[in-house]
């Protein structure tokens, strides 16, 4: 079982974001930024790949790598390339809580967590929660009139 943060909005539907690793961040990099609707961290992580780029390519050359066997490399090679790991690898772990700060600049507030085994199941317990909530407090107007 997964853990899920659900987000309440007023007047949109229910939102809810996997706690913890976002493991398709890491093979679908940039694109899973736009999925997210991370528009100014995609711009964000572009500038940044793109100054990565230019300063390997200072650094190694056209044809030059870190594991270019044929020289050592020295320690700013090793260094820049530990920096581009993990540049790389951060969405993965901070991404679902990019989602969430994002969707809360929209208006959305974090409600509860709820334990699924899906996105799908997490998201129907959410709104079943959300409609014996409603009826509760229906309830507890009518009783007091």
């Amino acid at each position: 079982m997964k853990t899920y943060k659900v987000l309440n909005h007023p007047t949109k539907e229910l939102e809810v974001v996997k706690s913890g690793i976002a493991w398709l961040a890491i093979p679908f990099f940039p694109w899973w930024f736009l999925y997210r609707r991370l528009w100014m961290m995609f711009l964000s992580y572009m500038l940044i790949v793109l100054i990565l780029a230019s300063i390997d390519y200072e650094i190694y050359g056209l044809d030059g790598w870190i594991f270019n066997f044929s020289t050592k490399p020295n320690d700013l090679q090793i260094l820049i390339f530990i920096a581009d790991i993990v540049i790389l690898a951060l969405p993965a772990f901070k991404g679902n809580e990019w989602t969430i700060t994002q969707l809360q600049k929209k208006g959305y507030k974090i409600s509860y967590s709820v334990q699924a085994s899906s996105k799908k199941e997490a998201l129907q317990l959410a709104q079943t929660k959300k409609v014996n909530q409603n009826l509760n407090n229906k309830n507890k107007k009518s009783h007091k009139k």
